[in-house]
């Protein structure tokens, strides 16, 4: 299960570091190194360590494991977007999202009681997986200068200390910062998001969208997640991420009044992202040259951004969590420095589940379209029946992807059974099995798999009715 980290300060001055390192450390160093009573025993201190390459390398691994990680970890799991991860995973969980669609009612009968007895109601249960995709390292040097410095004054130890943590926090928040930019960008330009067309104009155009979304996703639907269960948000798990520019143009009140919040509790739920149409893509390229969870963010997504202004989602959208945070050495005895690694896995994924609304401009194409195609991804043959796997051939839009395929009745009739995302199982002695695809209140048809020539690679192509 996840877990969260308390957030802790570090007010301690270089005498309390010392001695809390000393009462930890081996017989040894507590033999080598004596007990710190006064400032004036912090040099002499110094002098032993730097004399005593053991002893300082100890002293190091100490500093570094109990102190500094310790302070790293907290700041980590409690920055201001802290309330939209999940927590910290151990080592090896997957995260098995599981969704029951509501239950459908049907009329009481006497007469129809026996035969429904026993009868199997199987209910409608949709997963997702979300697993650890995201690996990365920030090292850092410490050096013998480094650590002699660290002992000239009363406050030389948490300075260092405050330097260390700098280097790999700083480096591993904005890049946290960036994960959940990343996922935005890729969810909306992937349409994962409904988009509401605005007229931004006026400002009183924008509160009547925002406020009326804001309040329909407090009633049960499907309209706004990329599943198309029935789902709600309430005010409080609502998530309002916002760009600074179009942030400044409007009063802070007028933007609480929008969302029908007041302000206090607006802020709490106020994202701001710095814009929409750029991405620092250098700091990941790493990452995604080695992964085959992250791509690349387009310069055709960033040109889409240019439409959006604002996005409004449910807090359970983000499925991040932390897996690992740790910290390894080595020691290089030849130039007198030691090398520190700061390691950070995370578990960087989305929920279909979601309510997840994008406002953009009255420029913004997001009509649905009137052909869509399928890829055939896979054909899997078993003993009396064969599986077919069908994917959205897509490019980068703003237009919501909640694409479901329907069980018709002929497909019942016939045996086949299709799932809401494209698996179909064609029973042995069905020829061919007619598609169709809703969206919204759109209903695509005219595609069809047949079994004796449908190969993979195939497009399927379905028409707008």
């Amino acid at each position: 299960m996840p877990r969260r980290i308390v957030q802790s300060q570090l007010s301690a001055n270089t005498a309390t570091i010392l001695n809390t390192i000393r009462a930890n450390a081996s017989a040894q160093y507590q033999n080598d190194i004596p007990e710190i009573t006064q400032a004036t025993d912090i040099p002499k201190v110094g002098e032993l360590l730097y004399g005593n390459p053991t002893r300082a390398n100890e002293f190091l691994s100490e500093l570094i494991n109990q102190i500094a990680m310790v302070r790293i970890t907290s700041k980590t799991y409690n920055n201001p977007y802290a309330h939209l991860k999940k927590g910290y995973l151990e080592y090896g969980e997957t995260v098995e999202e599981v969704f029951i669609e509501l239950t459908k009612a049907r009329e009481f009968s006497t007469e129809k009681g026996p035969a429904r007895e026993f009868k199997k109601s199987i209910p409608d249960v949709r997963t997702a997986f979300h697993i650890m995709n995201y690996k990365v390292q920030y090292p850092i040097t410490v050096t013998q200068v480094q650590l002699k410095q660290a002992f000239t004054s009363a406050q030389g130890v948490k300075d260092l200390i405050d330097r260390i943590i700098a280097g790999v926090y700083n480096s591993a928040e904005y890049d946290e910062f960036l994960l959940f930019k990343y996922l935005l960008i890729k969810g909306i330009t992937k349409g994962h998001f409904l988009p509401v067309s605005v007229d931004t104009s006026d400002i009183k155009n924008f509160g009547i969208a925002s406020r009326a979304k804001s309040n329909s996703l407090t009633f049960v639907s499907t309209k706004y997640n990329n599943a198309s269960v029935h789902t709600f948000t309430p005010k409080e798990d609502q998530a309002i991420f916002i760009d600074s520019q179009f942030d400044a143009e409007y009063d802070v009140n007028v933007l609480a009044s929008a969302f029908n919040m007041d302000k206090a509790t607006y802020e709490g739920k106020r994202h701001l992202i710095d814009d929409w149409t750029t991405f620092d893509s250098e700091r990941f390229e790493a990452i995604m040259e080695e992964s085959d969870g992250f791509e690349p963010i387009t310069a055709q997504e960033l040109e889409l951004m240019a439409h959006v202004k604002a996005v409004l989602v449910d807090e359970e959208y983000f499925q991040v969590y932390d897996n690992l945070t740790t910290m390894t050495s080595t020691n290089v005895q030849s130039a007198l420095y030691t090398n520190y690694w700061y390691h950070i896995w995370k578990t960087l994924s989305w929920s279909p589940f979601s309510n997840a609304i994008v406002f953009v401009d009255n420029n913004a194409t997001i009509d649905l379209p009137q052909t869509i195609d399928y890829k055939v991804s896979s054909i899997t043959k078993t003993d009396n029946a064969t599986l077919y796997t069908l994917n959205l051939d897509e490019d980068a839009s703003l237009i919501s992807t909640a694409y479901q395929f329907v069980q018709t009745k002929q497909a019942t009739s016939d045996g086949v059974a299709i799932t809401h995302y494209g698996s179909i199982t064609v029973p042995d002695g069905v020829s061919s099995v007619a598609l169709e695809v809703t969206n919204e209140n759109a209903v695509y048809t005219g595609g069809s798999i047949t079994v004796a020539t449908t190969a993979v690679g195939n497009t399927i192509t379905l028409t707008k009715q």
